[in-house]
This record gives C-alpha cells, sequence and structure tokens, in this order.
C-alpha cells in the first residue's frame, strides 16, 4: 500500500490558520487593524518571524492589507476565489445578485437572530452618517452580507462578498450620483424592517426593489459616461 507522509504544520502555518478562522468569523472585522506583530507574537506564543511569516500569508489570500506606519487591516472578510474574476458584463452581474440576494433576503427574515439585527442596524447607522462614497460602499457590501449571515448558511455570506468584490467599481459610480445615498438608506431601511418582523415576502420585493434601483442608477451612470 502506497501513502503519502501526514507533513507536520509549522508554527506560521497554525498561526496563519487562526488569523483566517478570526476573520473569516467576523472577530476581526472589515476595515479593523490587527494587533501588532508583538501583540500578536505574545498571544499565539510564537517568535515575530512566524508572526511576520503568517501574515504574509494571510495577505496574500487578499483577506488583509498593510499601510506604512499604520499596520495591517483586515481588507475582505473572506479569501476571494478564481470563481469570479475577469471581467462580466453589468446585466450578468444584476442577474446574478437578483437570483441570489432576493430569495437570501427572505431566508433571513425566517431565520435572523437579535445578534443579526443588531449588526444590520448599526450598519445602516454608519451608512447614513457616511459622507465619502467608497466608504459607504464598504458599509453597503457588510450590509448585504450580514443579509446572507442571518440566513445561517455560511456559504450565502462567502457568496454574496465575492459578488461585492467584483462590483466595488460600479458600487463606487452608482454611490457617487447625488442623492443615491439617501435613496439607498431608505431602501435598505425597508429591507431591514421586512426582516425584523420576519415578513419573508416584504423582504424579498423589498430586496427586488433595491436592486431594480441599483440597475437604474448604474445605467443611467453608464449613460451619462
Amino acid at each position: 500500500m502506497k501513502v503519502i507522509p501526514v507533513a507536520q504544520r509549522t508554527a506560521a502555518e497554525h498561526v496563519r490558520s487562526q488569523l483566517i478562522e478570526l476573520i473569516e468569523s467576523g472577530e476581526f472585522a472589515v476595515g479593523q487593524r490587527l494587533p501588532s506583530e508583538a501583540e500578536l507574537s505574545k498571544s499565539f506564543e510564537v517568535s515575530r518571524s512566524v508572526i511576520r511569516e503568517a501574515l504574509h500569508s494571510v495577505s496574500a489570500l487578499g483577506l488583509t492589507r498593510s499601510y506604512a506606519g499604520k499596520g495591517t487591516f483586515v481588507d475582505a472578510q473572506f479569501a476571494p476565489s478564481q470563481l469570479l474574476t475577469g471581467k462580466y458584463l453589468p446585466r450578468d452581474l444584476h442577474e446574478v445578485r437578483r437570483t441570489l440576494e432576493v430569495p437570501l433576503a427572505a431566508l433571513a427574515a425566517e431565520r435572523r437572530s437579535r445578534t443579526d439585527l443588531k449588526t444590520m442596524t448599526a450598519l445602516l447607522v454608519r451608512f447614513r452618517e457616511e459622507q465619502d462614497p467608497s466608504i459607504r460602499v464598504g458599509i453597503d457590501a457588510d450590509f448585504h452580507v450580514a443579509i446572507a449571515t442571518a440566513t445561517a448558511n455560511p456559504l450565502f455570506p462567502r457568496l454574496v462578498s465575492e459578488l461585492r468584490s467584483v462590483l466595488q467599481e460600479q458600487a463606487i459610480a452608482a454611490a457617487a450620483v447625488p442623492g443615491r445615498a439617501v435613496q439607498a438608506a431608505d431602501e435598505h431601511d425597508a429591507i431591514l424592517a421586512a426582516i425584523s418582523e420576519r415578513d419573508a415576502n416584504a423582504a424579498a420585493n423589498a430586496m427586488k426593489l433595491h436592486l431594480a434601483a441599483v440597475e437604474d442608477t448604474v445605467s443611467a451612470s453608464g449613460r451619462r459616461k
């Protein structure tokens, strides 16, 4: 019988695995600064060189980004796969969003927890307060991922997160359209209200209206270029 020996995992691989788990679970949220190398070294009880190797690996996955003099920040909750790389037509992306996110809103209404509602409510407060369109897009993405998370199926937030990464460019363009921020906030509020009331049909309809408005905004923005 021919077998392949099981390789021992290095300390850096153990740290890398735990960091990925902490990021994907939301313990380290998107936009949050990770503890310093010295702090991580103390927490994991390993050398700073081990931490440095693990951080480099996590960054290579697209989960974090480092800034000179500022530290390392979480850039994405899930590592992007090769599923949605490349260029896609807007109509194709919108079709996928409708197919995925409308039923997810209904499912979220049926399964959401109090914690899910608190998360979504806090995101919408931040969305209304934020003036920078690029930052607002990130909060918008987090809200849609939070809806997917409320379904209690761990695959859905991964799919929505990856889809949103592909939509980044057009989402920023749409967010910069005058008056769109207030309109989007109202649409988000309607979705959350339906999810809060556990009204699956209303949640699905509210999401459908929201995505239709997004599609109209993107189309109008493209015609103006």
